[in-house]
């Protein structure tokens, strides 16, 4: 009896000590010149960059938190907005908490407003990057999310643990990767590196495309499609080890080609064009 009573008022605490989610909002707003540079670190959330107008960079973190069962007083997160010139740092990171029966789910999710031309370094442990057009050098890194970028002219650095990464319109030299998860882009290119470990990669590449240093696209378990401009001059050699290869092609292709392999001066090109993919169909064709 006694044991009962005792089971049923834990039982009742637990079910009190349970806490709605709640919303803290931390909002900040500075001055910054021409071409500033905003990095933004979270380790679990979504973040999305939007366009404003120059000579202002401005931020809006959401933080909820829920927490049930028996735990401790759930700790404040970890905050920092800093400047420095035009160097904007802005850290939102939890501080761990002690949970002894429940379970607690924290998050933020994190708006930053920059100027067209900025820098921008982004990184989320677990989250979504969303990035509206502009120009300047991008990073953008999350543990486990989506990253979508439009528009963006500049130097793109991308890559995702495990999700998805579409770049779509862009302009300049990309590299993305991802561990476990398709990567799909689009726009004129100097430079291109795309690696998926398990996923589809898909390029468009628009004309006014060059290859101003070697392109490389690999997949180690999945197709690959390349288009690319009817006059890209490339040194082409295209691989897949157990699947189709399919070539759509109305130019001269001056080498070899087998079931499995290409590789040839594509008009008169110099600079390599690397394709690979271990298990999956290889495509190359036309853009236009």
């Amino acid at each position: 009896m006694r044991f009962a009573t005792l089971a049923a008022a834990l039982l009742a605490t637990a079910t009190l000590a349970a806490t709605d989610a709640s919303a803290r909002v931390w909002e900040k707003t500075w001055k910054v010149g021409a071409e500033p540079a905003v990095h933004v670190n979270t380790n679990d959330g979504d973040i999305r960059v939007v366009r404003a107008a120059d000579g202002t960079v401005h931020t809006r973190i959401e933080y909820k938190v829920r927490v049930w069962g028996w735990h401790s007083e759930p700790r404040e997160p970890l905050i920092e907005l800093n400047q420095n010139g035009d160097d904007i740092r802005i850290t939102c990171r939890e501080r761990g908490n002690v949970v002894v029966f429940g379970g607690m789910t924290e998050e933020f999710t994190i708006l930053v407003e920059v100027p067209a031309a900025c820098d921008l370094d982004i990184r989320s442990g677990d989250g979504d990057v969303d990035i509206a057009p502009g120009q300047g050098v991008l990073a953008a890194h999350t543990g486990d999310g989506h990253i979508r970028i439009e528009g963006h002219r500049g130097t793109l650095e991308l890559s995702s643990g495990d999700g998805a990464v579409d770049a779509e319109n862009v302009d300049g030299s990309l590299s993305a990767t991802t561990g476990d998860g398709r990567v799909r882009v689009s726009g004129r290119f100097d430079k291109l590196v795309l690696r998926s470990g398990d996923g589809s990669l898909n390029v468009s590449a628009h004309r006014g495309s060059k290859l101003a240093e070697p392109w490389d696209v690999a997949s180690g378990d999945g197709p690959v499609t390349v288009r690319i401009p009817r006059d890209l001059s490339a040194l082409l050699d295209a691989s897949t080890r157990d699947g189709s290869l399919h070539v759509d092609l109305p130019v001269d292709v001056s080498g070899g080609m087998t079931h499995h392999t290409l590789r040839g001066e594509l008009n008169g090109g110099k600079t390599p064009l690397r394709l690979r993919t271990g298990d999956g169909r290889l495509t190359l064709a036309l853009s236009e």
